[in-house]
């Protein structure tokens, strides 16, 4: 080191942190050098910011927003500690750290891995889930020895991540005590949300950290029970309109049929397969009385309505005279 560099090195600092971004929790003061700070020089702690001095792994002194004179005075710790008689004033080895107290909001988290739960419509499901997440520091002195100083954790991403999983845990074990259908829950988002907030605060707030805002966007199911669940809404829609089922089984028919090999050949197959499900699904459904009565008039003019509808298929070239002779004999009852 030169001599202007080290005559440099004896001037008082002016030292302050702004964030121009806003995404910094916490910033370490970086003087260079030896990180030496000299008696008398002056901190400037801007609005939603505190400032924090470790020396030794301790802390020292926590300052609230404000301008400060680091002087004997004002920081009694600053006399306890070892001087040198150069002509200079004597300079404070220690660590200076800007904290943020400002909200931080956005922050994703979501299951790596789904939760088994018991459910009483699915009997056991794996449920995962994520959402977002909004958190600020309202303890410093707590902040500062348990994340900066027992954890070692100074980087913002770090600091998220430890936090993601504080909040996972609670989301696990929220779902699970919920004693709620997967299907019910699905409607009280807003309730699981403040259950899992408060769960997770039990932790954070012990590191001098509160969640101000939790929030479930999803809950989701494997594929194969999402394709089961489909399956039972459309035999609940049979039960209650019988007519509309079966389009909607010719359509799936007429759609499949068209993507495999041979086009529609397997036509009359599919559909046929539609309308026995539909009839066997009819004979196991409670009926009113009036529905009962006219039951042989209302199946006979349904397919009378089915036998035209099948003869339009074939005047349109959609099925073939056989498929549409097999299929009248069948509605007719040949």
């Amino acid at each position: 080191m030169g001599v202007m560099d080290m005559i440099k090195g004896q001037f008082l600092d002016v030292i302050e942190y702004v964030d121009t971004n806003g995404k910094i929790l916490v910033k370490k003061y970086d003087r260079g050098g030896d990180d030496e700070i000299k008696e008398g020089s002056q901190v400037i702690v801007r609005e939603g910011q505190a400032a924090a001095f470790i020396k030794g792994g301790n802390l020292a002194d926590v300052m609230e927003p404000g301008t400060y004179i680091l002087n004997t005075d004002n920081f009694p710790f600053l006399s306890k500690m070892q001087a040198f008689s150069f002509g200079f004033r004597s300079p404070v080895i220690a660590d200076l750290y800007f904290i943020s107290l400002k909200q931080f909001v956005g922050n994703k988290w979501e299951m790596a891995n789904p939760i088994i739960v018991r459910d009483k419509d699915l009997n056991m499901a794996r449920i995962t889930a994520f959402g977002k997440f909004s958190f600020r520091v309202i303890d410093v002195t707590r902040f500062v020895r348990e994340i900066i100083g027992a954890q070692s954790r100074t980087l913002t991403f770090e600091i998220i991540k430890y936090l993601e999983s504080i909040l996972l845990e609670a989301a696990a074990v929220s779902i699970a005590e919920c004693n709620m259908s997967i299907l019910d829950l699905a409607v009280k988002y807003r309730s699981l949300s403040e259950t899992i907030m408060q769960m997770a605060n039990e932790k954070a707030l012990a590191f001098g950290i509160a969640f101000s805002e939790v929030i479930v966007e999803n809950l989701s199911l494997p594929d194969e029970v999402e394709e089961m669940i489909d399956e039972q809404s459309g035999i609940g829609m049979a039960g209650r309109d019988m007519n509309t089922f079966m389009q909607y089984q010719t359509a799936r028919a007429m759609r499949d049929a068209s993507r495999q090999e041979g086009g529609m050949a397997g036509l009359g197959a599919g559909m046929a397969l539609g309308n026995t499900l539909a009839q066997n699904l009819s004979a196991v459904q409670p009926q009113p009385q009036a529905a009962v009565q006219n039951a042989g008039e209302q199946k006979e003019k349904s397919n009378i309505e089915q036998i035209r509808e099948f003869k339009q298929l074939l005047d349109e070239g959609i099925i073939t005279q056989e498929e549409f002779n097999l299929k009248k004999k069948q509605l007719l009852g040949l």
